[in-house]
């Protein structure tokens, strides 16, 4: 049996028996874990609330070769994000990104980058929860991004030429983009406006990017959720349970 020490960030819980739950992290050193807090439940649990969704803490845990279950043997709050759930919105936004997480991170694989990504993501919200629907976009496309699952904009799937700023480009039915001429009928476009900020994305920071987003027109979001939520839609083959909540 293996302990194994690293920081991470909860994204659920639920209960198992009477006593004890099982707790959903994303680890910076494992990856995704599912893992059993024996007496999680009780009054006097020696976890506290360093199990709570979106807190960082130093995670300690046992695991057994070829078991993806382990067992937590040790929960220390690094910082606590208490506050977020008392926003019925902000907390729908954080139970996307759970859902998300779990459906394209595999489990007991380590990605600092995709770690880095949800921490910042999460501190960002907790700096200014009012921009959670710029946050979201900008989680869901680097999540895509990272799996390898986000169209690069930069050159047409088709005749493989660069595209330019301000150029008509479309997705087509395969999640690729393609140039005015390459692009069908029945492809959906995508304005210059959304591939800025797309481009943006890649450029800034979280809080950043949501100072930007602001300025945008409620067309201009709406058009970027389509656009995240079609290809989320096709990468999993169905429509994640905590999406409806978040389209707006």
């Amino acid at each position: 049996m293996q302990l194994v020490s690293t920081d991470a960030i909860v994204l659920r819980s639920y209960n198992l028996g009477e006593a004890d739950r099982i707790v959903v992290c994303f680890t910076r050193g494992a990856g995704l874990v599912r893992a059993v807090a024996k007496g999680a439940r009780r009054m006097k649990s020696r976890f506290g609330a360093a199990l709570e969704p979106f807190t960082l803490i130093r995670l300690a845990f046992h695991e057994k070769e070829n078991r993806e279950l382990v067992t937590v043997s040790n929960a220390e709050i690094l910082k606590s994000n208490f506050d977020l759930a008392a926003d019925l919105e902000v907390a729908e936004v954080l139970a996307h990104m759970a859902e998300l997480i779990g459906e394209f991170a595999p489990p007991h694989e380590a990605n600092e980058k995709l770690f880095r990504m949800i921490t910042a993501c999460v501190d960002a919200l907790a700096n200014n929860p009012s921009a959670h629907p710029a946050l979201l976009r900008y989680f869901e496309i680097w999540l895509l991004r990272i799996a390898g699952l986000f169209p690069d904009i930069s050159t047409c799937a088709g005749c493989r030429r660069a595209i330019k700023d301000q150029e008509r480009v479309y997705l087509d039915n395969e999640s690729a983009i393609r140039c005015g001429t390459c692009g069908k009928p029945m492809d959906v476009r995508v304005a210059p406006g959304i591939q800025q900020l797309i481009r943006q994305t890649q450029r800034l920071p979280p809080l950043e990017f949501a100072r930007l987003f602001d300025s945008e027109s409620k067309e201009t979001s709406a058009e970027l959720a389509s656009l995240t939520h079609r290809l989320i839609v096709r990468a999993l083959e169905r429509l994640p349970r905590t999406m409806i909540a978040t389209q707006t």
